[in-house]
């Protein structure tokens, strides 16, 4: 797959605007944080042939929550900022993702997600990519 230089300077983009949002939410003041760093949290190639739309959503997820059984119509890359996030997804199975954690979520693949934790809020930052207007999340019939 060959990506053109507009895609290639808007991915990023995106990628040093997430960077610095979780240096600002981590590091509110201005204080020495040590060696500099650039820490690649996810690599994955995607397909960039259908018109595809870029979403970045910040989403908080409370004590317990579950969703029901769904598919996404894009692709999905989480980091999770704070908290735990439990999702079984088909071909991939029960995984946990913790604070500092990235993951892809694959169209069309089924999955279970929530906040495993009965005391601790789940924090994460979404970056979708997929075709516009699409629904963000689809219920599977169980």
């Amino acid at each position: 797959m060959k990506i053109d230089r507009n895609t290639a300077l808007l991915f990023t983009g995106i990628f040093a605007f997430l960077v610095m949002g979780y240096f600002f939410l981590h590091h509110p003041k201005a204080e020495p944080i040590g060696e500099r760093y650039n820490n690649v949290l996810f690599n994955s190639s995607i397909d960039l042939s259908n018109g595809s739309e870029v979403l970045i959503r910040e989403a908080y997820f409370p004590p317990n929550w579950k969703a029901p059984r769904h598919y996404h119509n894009g692709n999905l890359f989480i980091y999770v900022i704070e908290g735990e996030f439990e999702v079984d997804m088909e071909g991939v199975g029960l995984k946990l993702y913790k604070a500092g954690d990235a993951l892809q979520m694959i169209p069309g693949s089924t999955m279970d997600a929530r906040n495993p934790s009965a005391t601790k809020p789940l924090k994460v930052s979404i970056f979708q990519l997929g075709k516009p207007n699409a629904p963000f999340v689809v219920p599977v019939e169980q």
